[in-house]
């Protein structure tokens, strides 16, 4: 499902505002949570368990940065939660193309022998 497909302009989103709105205040975020799930789960199910850990990951990040509040240390909880969000995002978006697209050691060495000039 994608946002722009019949499917979910005119049933999931409708039906995601509306247990939204009926839902009350303390479930709103429950509620949010779970239609991102739902909606992740939908076209790349796969992945819904690592979407999963990196929401508990920045959640518990959030609840470590708030008792770190004003303190030095703070930063350096933030700092962490950043580089594991960006390391992340590496891995799953980028690396597979930074692999594909450099060129292997063994190539870089032959073109390296071929370069060099012959002493005969």
């Amino acid at each position: 499902m994608v946002f722009s497909s019949l499917l979910f302009l005119f049933a999931f989103l409708p039906a995601a505002l509306i247990v939204h709105a009926v839902g009350g205040r303390h479930f709103r975020n429950l509620t949010l949570l779970t239609a991102s799930l739902f909606f992740y789960a939908w076209g790349e199910g796969a992945s819904v368990i690592l979407m999963a850990l990196s929401i508990l990951a920045n959640y518990l990040f959030g609840v470590l940065l708030d008792t770190h509040q004003g303190k030095r240390s703070a930063k350096l909880v933030l700092g962490t939660g950043i580089a594991i969000n960006l390391g992340v995002l590496f891995v799953f978006k980028y690396l597979n193309f930074l692999i594909t697209t450099m060129p292997s050691p063994i190539s870089l060495m032959s073109i390296a022998k071929r370069a060099e000039p012959s002493t005969v």
